[in-house]
């Protein structure tokens, strides 16, 4: 009988369902307004629910630039860190092609040409929201605090990227919306590059853990001593 690995197939699936989540919020606000502070307050609350969800099972990354972030800290596994991304990419697809089910409405690929404008206004963005992200992994906090946390630097991240760019700070919001561009990819890796680093090796006092919590059990050997 076939047994499904959940140690290995949950983090998987909870990034999948977590970045799928997220990028249908950002496609029904992008879809019905253009105003950033309705669509960085509705991803905020989106990412505080889904951290609350899915933090204790993979991290809730939910976003290919923070996971970028923590393989190149080294606070990641490589073939862990593959699929957290290749599962986070397939839940945008995912949420755009349900949106377009949904809603019998087709969303138009966008040809967005590099702009360093818009590169560095998303490299900006995703740093606050890396930054913050490390933060709470590194004070380990109760989960709500943490959920605030990420939430409110989605909110910070977004308002200060659509100063210049469409503020998406996360590849796989970028590849739901059709605007995969170089631009909206390469800000937010640079972004999670230098936010989680600069926390980790400059603000941080313990080593940040990238997934849920394990258990380690520690066998003390005892020493008995016989009597002549």
């Amino acid at each position: 009988m076939f047994r499904v690995n959940r140690a290995v197939v949950a983090p998987v699936l909870a990034e999948f369902l977590g970045t799928g989540i997220l990028v249908m919020v950002a496609l029904i606000l992008g879809q019905t307004t253009a105003v950033s502070y309705f669509i960085a307050t509705s991803l905020a609350i989106a990412a505080t629910i889904i951290y609350m969800i899915f933090s204790a099972v993979s991290g809730a990354h939910t976003n290919p630039a923070v996971t970028f972030g923590m393989w190149t800290a080294r606070r990641i596994g490589t073939i862990r860190g593959i699929t957290y991304v290749a599962a986070q990419l397939l839940g945008g697809v995912a949420a755009w092609q349900l949106f377009q089910y949904l809603t019998n409405h087709t969303i138009p690929a966008r040809t967005v040409a590099f702009s360093t404008p818009v590169w560095l206004a998303e490299v900006v963005g995703t740093s606050v929201l890396a930054l913050a992200f490390t933060a709470a992994l590194n004070k380990g906090v109760e989960t709500l605090n943490s959920a605030i946390t990420v939430g409110a630097a989605y909110f910070v991240g977004i308002l200060i990227a659509a100063t210049a760019s469409s503020g998406y700070i996360n590849p796989a919001i970028a590849l739901g919306s059709r605007s995969w561009s170089s631009a909206y990819v390469l800000g937010p890796l640079v972004g999670g590059l230098i936010g989680v680093n600069l926390y980790a090796y400059l603000f941080g006092t313990a080593r940040a853990v990238a997934g849920p919590a394990r258990t380690v059990t520690v066998r003390r050997r005892t020493t008995v001593r016989r009597r002549k």
